[in-house]
This record gives structure tokens, sequence and C-alpha cells, in this order.
């Protein structure tokens, strides 16, 4: 497909990460790597950081790296010593945004990048199977996209929640690649844990604001177990278990 002009050159833009909309985002991001154990999002967005800061920690150079719905460009600092240049993308046109654009439909040119980032954004569009062959397009041969997809997660909205996956639909999402690694972000021990949290969200919904406080004791004492729990069963079930896992991961190379 043919490029414009709003191609990832936009993505040496310096002045952005010396703004303060870049500041303030990654302040917000910064809750988004390091989540509170009061929270729900707690074991999810933990344990998606420490797969990320070990991927790239295994990584001497990543080259030109593409952010798919990068919104607040929360894993930046996770690679930003090892990125020959960061271009993000995103639906809506923000200060943070070097891109903006339907990522179904890319106005960057074929095989540009070392490494496509994609978190938690097949979920909100229409077509999921056209943003993996944009994503498979742009690049270059030998080059990896990171995926993350909820499997088992309430509906969250924004601008619309349409898709759930399974490991299989996922694999076949990325049949173009050559190798498909899929994984759950969470072990069953943290999943059913996490689930069971969520569920109880429906009860302290209904109970105004002393249900925000129950929220905080209920988060943290489910986080807490599910940690528990995750330790003890390790030894007896297997570490990759995607049979019931609130949130896929997968690491697939052209």
């Amino acid at each position: 497909m043919p490029a414009n002009g709003n191609q990832a050159t936009s993505a040496t833009k310096g002045s952005k990460y010396d703004s303060a909309a870049f500041a303030a985002a990654q302040a917000t991001a910064n809750l988004r790597l390091y989540p509170s154990m009061f929270g729900s999002n707690y074991l999810v967005l933990s344990n998606r950081r420490v797969r990320m800061q070990e991927f790239f920690r295994n990584q001497t150079s990543i080259g030109k790296m593409l952010d798919v719905g990068a919104q607040y460009c929360p894993y930046y600092p996770l690679f930003k010593d090892k990125c020959e240049s960061y271009s993000s993308m995103d639906l809506v046109d923000t200060p943070l945004a070097d891109i903006a654009c339907n990522a179904e439909d890319m106005p960057v040119e074929d095989a540009s990048f070392d490494l496509v980032l994609c978190t938690q954004v097949l979920e909100h569009c229409l077509h999921p199977q056209k943003i993996v062959d944009e994503c498979f397009r742009v690049l270059k041969p030998g080059g990896t996209l990171i995926v993350t997809v909820p499997s088992i997660y309430p509906v969250h909205g924004y601008p619309a929640d349409n898709w759930r996956f399974m490991p299989d639909g996922l694999r076949h999402l990325l049949r173009a690649f050559t190798t498909v690694d899929v994984q759950g972000e969470l072990d069953f021990p943290e999943s059913l844990c996490n689930v069971i949290c969520l569920y109880g969200h429906v009860i302290t919904g209904r109970m105004g604001r002393l249900g925000k406080v129950v929220n905080l004791i209920w988060d943290c004492t489910m986080n807490v177990c599910a940690r528990i729990l995750s330790v003890v069963f390790t030894p007896f079930a297997r570490t990759n278990f995607t049979a019931f896992t609130v949130n896929l991961w997968s690491v697939a190379r052209k």
C-alpha cells in the first residue's frame, strides 16, 4: 500500500519528548507500568510490564519501532534507550501522536519498522484482521509484532468493545507470520482471582460511596490471594496456561 506524507518520518519529532503534554502523559502512563495493589487491573498490568521488561532486556537494539494505539505511550520508558526511532500511532490526533489514523489503513510505507507494538487495541476495532495485516505489511522481513488482547475480561468501552480472543483465534489472526508464540499473561490462579475480583464489582457498584471503599479492600485481598495461590500452584501446574486466562500475550515474527 502506498504511503502518504504522514508516514513514520514524523517519529523524529524531538520536541514531543520535551513537551509538557508528554511529561503529563508519562505521569499517567506510569500508573499503568506500576499499578496499585489496590486496583482491579494490578495483575494484568504488572504482569505485562514484567514481560515487556524481559523482552526488551534481551534485545541489544530494536531499530525502528511503531506503537499502534499508543495513547499515553506507557511502555516508552522500557525501550527508549534501545530503539533507533519511535513512532506513536493513535486514532485521535493528539500532541503525542506522530501518526493519527485508523490502524486498519496505515499511511505508512511497506517494510518501515523493525518492531510493532499493539497492546489492547484489537478488541476495540471493527476488523482486527485488517490491523494485524497492516502490522505485517509495515514490518521489515524478520521484524517482530508484540500484541496483547483480552480473553476473559468485562466490557471496557472506548471507543467500542467488540471482541474477545481465544489462543487459537489469535494464532489464526497471526497466521501470515513465520513464527507465533501465544501465552497467557496471567496463570490460572491469577486469572481465577482476577475474574472473582471483577465480578465482585457488580455488587460493590451498587453500594455508592461505600462501594468505592470496599473495592480497595476487595481488590487488594484478591490480588494478594492471586500471588499466593500462584506461588503455591506453580510446581503443580503449567506456567503458560492459556485455556483460562484474562489476557493473552503474543510475539510474532515476520
